[in-house]
């Protein structure tokens, strides 16, 4: 009896790693729709961080999709609507000009997570300015009224993204909107994994200032101004914020 206990146990000890790695969770796989620089860049840094990667091309046999596929650790590349239907997290990694066609050949992308990090943005002979009266998040959403929209990394440039620890003051502030607190604090996880700082200014509504706030990150760079350009960064109080804010009456 003691022989066959003691094989019992034996036995039990050598399934007890298998079965702890079995329930370890699986990275999502994430849809990288774009194949740009901004892809290029998410698309690497999530791939470095174990998730498996799809980039989402109308082309994905042209060469410079091969090159970014031999670059990115065990990435794949399929039509838009394949990569995200096969996708957890589906990155929008477009231009906004492009974006309501890139996301309208999606499909179905009902309870899927999606990371807009797009800005409706006109550029004229003064500047950028908004192109529409709200912002690209709110009219995203509307446009995947089942998905999850998370405005995510429109304040960031694709440089930082490719290397979180580009700046030499700490990490980069990432701001989220979303409607679906789930989802942002998903989401929130994913950045701080990435290397930054993520801050919550609340619902999708919000994604207008966020929009607006990449205008300002823009002057540098189109006034000529190299020594000028910045990151934004914010700073925790901790809780330990004096005062209290008025609701609106």
């Amino acid at each position: 009896m003691r022989h066959l206990i003691l094989s019992a146990l034996a036995i039990f000890a050598m399934l007890a790693p298998a079965q702890a790695q079995e329930k370890k969770p699986m990275k999502e796989t994430i849809a990288v729709i774009g194949t740009g620089r901004m892809g290029g860049a998410f698309g690497g840094t999530l791939a470095a961080l174990g998730h498996p990667i799809i980039y989402g091309s109308r082309d994905a046999a042209k060469p410079a999709v091969q090159e970014l596929l031999s670059k990115t650790k065990g990435a794949k590349a399929d039509t838009p609507k394949g990569a995200a239907a096969a996708a957890q997290i589906i990155v929008l990694a477009v231009p906004w000009t492009g974006a309501e066609e890139s996301i309208k050949a999606l499909g179905d992308l009902s309870g899927k997570i999606v990371i807009d990090a797009t800005n409706a943005l006109n550029f004229t002979q003064s500047g950028m300015e908004m192109a529409v009266p709200t912002s690209a998040g709110e009219i995203i959403q509307g446009w995947l009224p089942n998905a999850k929209v998370v405005k995510a990394f429109n304040t960031v440039g694709f440089f930082v993204i490719a290397n979180p620890k580009v700046t030499s003051e700490g990490p980069v502030a990432v701001f989220l909107a979303s409607n679906d607190e789930a989802a942002k604090t998903r989401i929130r996880d994913l950045v701080t994994a990435m290397g930054f700082h993520p801050v919550d200014v609340g619902g999708i509504k919000n994604a207008r200032s966020l929009e607006a706030m990449s205008i300002l990150y823009m002057v540098p760079y189109l006034g000529g101004k190299p020594a000028d350009t910045f990151e934004w960064a914010v700073r925790d109080t901790g809780g330990k914020a004096s005062g209290k804010v008025r609701p609106a009456q």
